[in-house]
């Protein structure tokens, strides 16, 4: 089977969830069909990743994508003169259309994989061949929860006005393509939900695949013995990473604090605004910025805090932290789509005082933190190796697409 693989995320260097999940994807596809991939480069590293990419696939064509300031200002005018979505108008460019049609005509693939909303506006779907959406997250619904809980009004207007754009496009989407797939079962309830159509439907066309974890990469870590360290991992520009840090160090952190004086906050990841360098500056928060591998950090972790209140599909972080058997404390929204139990794999809690108190109980209970940490191991190792993941893809291209 040929399959051209649409990719809005170059996959490499792997230094973010969705790259990730975009090339273990694209691994996975590869590993058993022809697949000639199309992505966007926002980088000179990435551009000299493009050998490394052809590796795996029969053909790697890419696009060169900058958002200069000047650019994103005409594109938010734009989208509100229109009443379009800016998320998804920000990222069309005629070079990837013309490359896309190209590509189609010279390949003549069977199936077009589209990695992310943003690139379908760039498909033609009247075209000979299927075509599959590969939703990270429901993106609408990362937007709306930005609506509900930024700090900044000016974020809560635009977010306002944004969500029920994109939203629409969303579902027009969804309704055009084959067959859509979603990282999580709540994702997927959600979409059938905005579809109109149950759960159970016998003609939905939405099919759940969640991401996956290198377990041989991320391996058990021996932890630092009594550490106090709070660690975040993240790439640290997306505005929900964003606004849990500012989040959890306001309103969250003050209360560990007054339990135990002497902890201490790391937050490491890539291309840390300003708000987040600004951090760095208070006594006991140390900002890293990008870490080439997250093992380095990784052993000094008394705890490891994902305090998301807005987002959607899965939490890669989240996956790698178990993979590597650290304690993980999570908000309800972080934990979404993940088949994880609360006092089993991780502690889950709501709520400033609520993540506070279970912050403390992971800091000073070392045998709860063990006990989390093995258990979050195993379960990833069973369900969530990417190994598996690529099974479960495979075997629905089988399902629907074999000919």
């Amino acid at each position: 089977m040929r399959i051209l693989f649409l990719a809005h995320l170059f996959p490499l260097p792997l230094d973010s969830g969705g790259k990730i999940k975009s090339y273990h994807t694209l691994k996975a596809l590869a590993s058993r069909h022809e697949v000639r991939a199309i992505a966007f480069v926002r980088s000179d590293e990435e551009a000299s990743l493009i050998p490394e990419l052809k590796s795996i696939c029969a053909g790697v064509d890419v696009v060169r994508l900058d958002r200069g300031t000047l650019r994103q200002l005409s594109d938010l005018g734009g989208s509100l003169v229109a009443g379009k979505s800016f998320i998804i108008g920000r990222d069309f460019r005629a070079e990837m259309l013309d490359a896309v049609r190209r590509a189609a005509e010279e390949y003549r693939p069977d199936v077009v994989h589209i990695d992310h909303l943003q690139m379908a506006q760039h498909v033609d779907f009247s075209g000979p061949y299927r075509v599959v959406l590969d939703n990270h997250n429901v993106e609408s619904m990362i937007v709306k929860r930005m609506a509900e809980t930024a700090d900044h009004g000016l974020m809560r207007l635009y977010a306002g006005l944004e969500w029920p754009k994109l939203r629409s496009y969303e579902i027009e989407t969804c309704r055009r393509c084959d067959y859509v797939l979603t990282v999580s079962e709540e994702d997927k309830a959600t979409l059938l939900e905005m579809l109109n159509q149950p759960q159970h439907d016998a003609v939905a066309n939405v099919e759940c695949v969640p991401i996956g974890v290198d377990v041989d990469h991320f391996r058990p870590i021996e932890r630092v013995p009594g550490s106090l360290n709070m660690l975040s991992i993240g790439t640290m520009y997306w505005p929900p990473n964003v606004d849990s840090m500012l989040y959890f160090s306001r309103e969250i952190m003050p209360l560990v604090r007054q339990q135990i004086p002497d902890c201490r906050l790391t937050i490491a990841g890539q291309r840390p605004v300003e708000s987040i360098q600004a951090l760095g500056r208070e006594p006991g928060v140390t900002v890293t910025g990008y870490v080439e591998d997250e093992r380095d950090v990784a052993s000094d972790c008394g705890v490891f805090i994902v305090p998301l209140r807005s987002g959607s599909g899965v939490r890669v972080k989240i996956l790698n932290a178990l993979a590597m058997g650290l304690p993980v404390v999570s908000t309800s929204v972080g934990a979404e789509g993940l088949d994880v139990r609360s006092g089993e794999h991780l502690l889950i809690a709501d709520g400033a005082a609520g993540f506070a108190q279970a912050v403390v109980r992971v800091l000073r209970d070392s045998e709860l933190a063990d006990r989390l940490g093995r258990s979050g191991r195993e379960l990833v190792c069973e369900k969530y190796s990417w190994n598996r993941v690529g099974e479960r893809l495979l075997g629905l291209y089988d399902k629907h697409f074999s000919r």
